[in-house]
């Protein structure tokens, strides 16, 4: 039991620090929210379930040089689906106050993550690493600050 929820937690995470902006619907100082081309809605497990996968995807496309494969695996993080009305909403709700840092830590690795795309297709590993890491760096900050309540929240059915 303990393994399973540990699972959970690590793939909540990294898909926290992955979400792009559109998935929130939320509007900061009458901007308009930042839409990904694909329209396509999924809950946040198998969302985050994803997003594992495609970052560990960039990750053997760094180790093997294999610049298709980041270029891919950073454009699917970068354009990926958005998360499930109901989720939306238990993020929204458990977040409230925190939502304005929360949308900022995740424009940060959908910013780096596209980043990190053309740079692969630019075939510059220097680059790819640097914005391998901010994206990195985005869902840790991201983990450390709003992992704990959304999935306690998500435990308790909020």
């Amino acid at each position: 039991m303990y393994h399973t929820k540990y699972i959970v937690i690590v793939l909540f995470v990294v898909a926290l620090g992955l979400m792009g902006w559109a998935i929130f619907d939320y509007d900061f100082n009458n901007q308009q929210n930042h839409e990904t081309k694909n329209s396509e809605t999924m809950p946040l497990v198998p969302m985050m379930q994803q997003l594992l996968d495609d970052i560990q995807q960039v990750d053997r496309g760094i180790y093997t040089e294999d610049f298709a494969m980041i270029e891919e695996g950073a454009g699917n993080i970068s354009d990926h689906p958005t998360m499930a009305a109901e989720d939306k909403k238990l993020v929204k709700k458990t977040l409230s106050s925190e939502m304005k840092q929360f949308v900022e830590f995740d424009m940060v690795v959908h910013h780096h993550a596209d980043s990190m795309r053309i740079a692969a297709i630019e075939e510059n590993m220097q680059k790819v690493l640097k914005h391998y890491r901010i994206t990195q760096q985005g869902c840790v900050d991201c983990h450390s600050n709003y992992r704990e309540p959304i999935s306690t929240a998500r435990l308790e059915g909020n």
